[in-house]
């Protein structure tokens, strides 16, 4: 098989992919969908945080990012406290309902790839989590089109 075909394979694999995503924010994700969950995650790993911190941590506009905030502080997942640097902005820290949903929200996901992956080999699940990890690094180094994709993302 040329490397053509291998990455040609690759990528319909990534599309097929897109069924695992939507199966995980149906079962999973309830309260928060994918892009919440990482946004608060984001917030919950680096908070205190500005929503431009957030905005390029997930490589998305800040009015994107904005939004996201506001649905998670609408539904008491965060909090907004000025910005002692600048009284203008605000940060943004996880309330204890959000790190109680982030963390129901993570066990349910580690639930469900668990009875996904239940005849995978432990050393299976590791290769693919590291081949994963390898992809999205090289990926966001070599894309030009994806400059904040290498910084790290939550787990």
């Amino acid at each position: 098989m040329s490397t053509t075909t291998a990455v040609e394979d690759l990528v319909i694999s990534v599309y097929r992919l897109g069924q695992v995503r939507r199966e995980i924010a149906r079962h999973a994700l309830a309260e928060l969908g994918s892009q919440g969950f990482t946004a608060l995650a984001i917030v919950h790993q680096h908070g205190p945080v500005r929503v431009s911190e957030i905005a390029e941590r997930l490589g998305v506009d800040l009015s994107v990012a904005s939004r996201q905030v506001s649905a998670l502080a609408a539904a008491g997942f965060v909090r907004r406290d000025a910005d002692e640097a600048d009284r203008r902005a605000s940060r943004l820290s996880v309330t204890d309902e959000g790190t109680r949903v982030l963390t129901e929200s993570h066990r349910r996901m580690v639930d469900a790839f668990a009875a996904a992956l239940s005849d995978w080999d432990a050393a299976d699940v590791a290769a693919l989590a590291a081949g994963l990890d390898r992809l999205r690094e090289d990926f966001a180094e070599r894309t030009p089109s994806s400059p904040t994709a290498a910084k790290e993302q939550p787990r």
